[in-house]
C-alpha cells in the first residue's frame, strides 16, 4: 500500500494506493473517526464499488449521493 499525505492543516487526509483495499473495514475504523459517512459517485462506479464500500464501513451511517456519469456533475 502508498500513502500520500495531503497537507491542509486542520483539514488533512491521507489517500491510500493499493490493491483490495476497499475491502478492508479494520483500515477504515483507523481512518475515519465519523458515525455519519456520505459516499459521493457516479451512476458507472457505483455499482462496482458502492455496496463493497458501505460494508466496509461497518455500523456507520452511510449515506450515498449517486450522480449521472460526465464532467459537467
Amino acid at each position: 500500500m502508498e500513502r500520500l499525505g495531503i497537507d491542509l492543516g486542520e483539514r488533512s487526509y491521507p489517500i491510500l494506493i493499493g490493491a483490495g483495499l476497499i475491502d478492508d473495514a479494520p483500515l477504515f475504523e483507523g481512518l475515519i473517526a465519523a458515525r455519519d459517512v456520505l459516499i459521493v459517485s457516479n451512476e458507472t462506479v457505483a455499482p462496482l464499488y458502492l455496496s463493497r464500500l458501505s460494508a466496509a464501513l461497518g455500523d456507520r451511517r452511510v449515506i450515498s449521493c449517486l450522480l449521472p456519469d460526465g464532467e459537467q456533475y
